[in-house]
């Protein structure tokens, strides 16, 4: 077997590469001189490599002296500047023939080539003359094509002079469903031009929904095409043009057929009646909304309820309803007057309304009593946002005339469930839950439970909101580091990555894997994420005010999918740096590859302006998503960290290893420092060092301690 730790035995072996290879290599030196002159040059030249040696490429071709090729190889020799000269432009190539003696089409390239610290020419030429010959090809049979092209355009123009009279909007289409035509107002309505449209499946451009329940309705013209019939609505379609604007419509829909009865295609017709359906719908408006708070009514809410029922029937989805009664009401109504009340109702409502989603339907159900139909929701999240709800009445105070009043609300929680159960039946569960929470003692929220069990899994799970939440208000949470050690070389490292501990009631340490999902879960991340940032800023400035600079230390930061979407974090973290001594390049921030391609656009925003001010970016547990090496490109990061899922077994998994190596490789190709996680033992780092991997981490290393230890 060759030896290939021996330099002599590598050199051999790439010289006789060079020679064998598929396309023309010359090497020329500082001089001009030919030194290298490759068996490929050889056959098409019929001039050997001892020939050509110690000549200049002008020697030898006489007819390439001012040419393009000459100019590239001095401004190789001069100022290292490579070029790529296509067949097109080099109007002197080499005099190249094939065994046959027919010209050899060329494409050439020339570059620096650095070897013990001198600089030579390589001149690459390939071999193009396959491809010239169908470039002809292909252009004699545009030219054909033309004569056709230019028949059917003018027979389109007549066709489409008929389309453009036409005041409603109108898309033909062939018995595939690809569209052929689109009139002016059908370009209008839909936001494609006939162009963008043209060729693609009409269920592609005209987006329908049902009008009343949002959900996506199927093409009528592909309907059409199968059915052979001809379709027709005229009351609950609306149409999504391209940049999300909806039109009102009525649309129709018939077969084209030939003579012979042959399915040719279809023909769409559509009306935008946005403002007549506008006007009746606001006349239903009136019907169904309370004219003092402008909510829904009840009318309103128990037929979206019915709708939702048939709908978590049909789909399974989890939905809930939110039964509110306000509790100090009377003592306002009875004090103050009703006046006062309608006040009150009003500007409860309002605020309950914005801390509600855009889908959630928020109704006055009577006197002072609310319901919210929460769509599309699970049960954490429907807690989460009745909490929500309770703690902004709670906080809420309404003042009338000389008088302040404390207002607290009660809410009861039922699940809409797929069951044949009726609306009456859920609404009055969410009533009597409420009740319960009323009678526990106000201000509270309660689950309608179905047994015992389910009530004390979801107690259990719920109790992590307030653990959490008294953590961030108290600062029980603790910073950990653990090291991030340099593999290829002796040097000390001062990389740590920030990691978080949260203090029990009793003073024990609580690991991040019990509270870290539930904080995600509940909504609470965004908050602790500040929270450590926030403090590594802190520590990080009083070890600089107290003791010495950071020098080259570097600490990693890991941020959230959720922390990702915050618009205000980059601000925020400007903010630090300037109000704080810490230096941006002693600060990493770490995402997880998860969360970069769940938040791509967010993601990329953030980390280049991160970037810009002078922060590293590692990209966490990399090799864990499906389209990894996809979106790798798209990201500006500094560091990848290579999922430990396949580190830790390296040692005995061949697979393991062989894709750690191919990540490693592909990260220094895009010159990427590497860091391998989960390193336990000395086996793992010894084969890390021999791939080169820039750095590891792990327990075999070292073990996360306080941070305050490190500093």
């Amino acid at each position: 077997m060759l030896d290939m730790t021996n330099s002599n035995n590598v050199a051999d072996l790439s010289a006789s590469a060079l020679l064998a290879s598929d396309t023309g290599i010359i090497i020329i030196d500082r001089q001009a001189k030919i030194i290298i002159w490759n068996d490929w040059l050889t056959k098409y030249t019929q001039l050997t490599a001892g020939e050509v040696a110690g000549s200049s490429l002008d020697e030898v071709f006489p007819d390439l002296v001012s040419g393009r090729l000459s100019k590239a190889i001095d401004a190789v020799l001069q100022r290292g500047m490579a070029s790529l000269i296509s067949h097109s432009l080099n109007k002197k190539a080499l005099p190249l023939f094939d065994r046959l003696q027919n010209f050899v089409e060329q494409q050439v390239i020339v570059k620096p080539v650095i070897y013990n610290a001198t600089r030579y020419c390589m001149v690459q030429i390939n071999d193009v003359t396959a491809m010239v010959s169908r470039e002809r090809v292909l252009r004699e049979q545009a030219r054909d094509m033309w004569v056709l092209v230019d028949k059917v355009a003018r027979e389109k123009e007549q066709a489409q002079v008929t389309l453009d009279s036409i005041a409603d909007a109108v898309i033909t289409t062939d018995s595939q469903g690809m569209i052929m035509s689109m009139n002016p107002i059908a370009e209008l309505l839909t936001g494609y031009s006939e162009s963008d449209g043209l060729n693609r499946l009409v269920s592609q451009i005209c987006i329908l929904q049902n009008d009343v329940t949002g959900l996506p309705v199927s093409c009528p013209v592909m309907n059409c095409l199968q059915t052979l019939k001809v379709e027709s609505n005229d009351v609950d379609h609306v149409l999504i043009a391209v940049d999300g604007h909806s039109y009102a419509i009525t649309d129709s829909v018939a077969p084209v057929l030939s003579s012979t009865k042959e399915l040719l295609g279809a023909v769409l017709v559509f009306r935008n009646v946005t403002e007549s359906r506008s006007l009746a719908a606001e006349l239903t408006r009136q019907a169904l909304h309370d004219p003092l708070t402008d909510l829904a009514n009840r009318r309103a809410f128990e037929e979206r309820m019915g709708a939702l029922l048939e709908i978590t029937r049909q789909h399974g989805t989890e939905n809930y309803l939110l039964y509110l009664d306000l509790d100090q009401f009377k003592v306002v109504n009875d004090t103050c007057g009703h006046d006062a009340g309608d006040e009150l109702l009003k500007q409860v409502a309002h605020l309950m309304q914005a801390h509600l989603r855009k889908t959630d339907l928020f109704a006055r159900l009577g006197g002072d009593e609310f319901g919210v139909l929460l769509e599309s929701c699970d049960s954490e999240r429907a807690y989460l946002i009745a909490n929500n709800l309770r703690q902004a009445i709670a906080d809420f105070r309404f003042a009338w005339q000389i008088n302040t009043f404390k207002i607290g609300v009660s809410i009861g929680i039922a699940k809409i469930t797929g069951t044949e159960i009726k609306a009456a039946e859920i609404l009055s569960a969410a009533d009597s839950a409420c009740y319960v929470a009323k009678d526990a003692g106000r201000n509270r929220i309660h689950f309608h439970e179905i047994d015992a069990s389910d009530s004390s899994t979801q107690q259990k799970e719920m109790q992590w909101i307030t653990k959490i939440q008294a953590a961030l208000d108290d600062d029980l949470f603790v910073l950990y580091a653990q090291r991030i050690q340099r593999v290829t070389s002796d040097q000390a490292s001062e990389h740590y990555e920030i990691l978080v501990r949260m203090q029990g009631e009793s003073g024990q340490l609580i690991p991040p894997g019990a509270f870290l999902p539930a904080a995600e879960r509940f909504g609470l991340i965004v908050s602790l994420d500040r929270w450590v940032i926030q403090h590594t800023f802190m520590m990080l400035t009083k070890h600089i005010e107290e003791e010495s600079p950071l020098d080259d230390a570097i600490f990693s930061i890991n941020l959230s999918g959720a922390t990702l979407t915050d618009e205000s974090l980059l601000d925020y973290v400007v903010e630090l740096f300037t109000d704080t001594p810490v230096l941006p390049q002693s600060i990493c921030f770490e995402i997880t590859e998860t969360a970069a391609i769940a938040n791509l656009t967010q993601a990329t925003r953030f980390l280049t302006h991160i970037q810009n001010i002078g922060c590293q970016v590692a990209l966490d547990d990399f090799g864990s998503g499906l389209s990894s090496f996809a979106y790798l490109k798209a990201l500006p990061i500094n560091y990848l960290k290579i999922d430990g899922q396949f580190v830790k077994d390296i040692s005995t998994d061949s697979v393991d290893r062989a894709f750690v190596e191919a990540i490693n490789k592909i990260g220094h190709v895009m010159e990427l420092q590497t860091i391998a996680e989960y390193v336990e033992d000395m086996q793992i780092l010894s084969i890390l060092k021999d791939m080169r991997v820039d750095y590891a981490q792990g327990y075999g290393l070292h073990k996360p301690c306080p941070l305050s230890d490190i500093l």
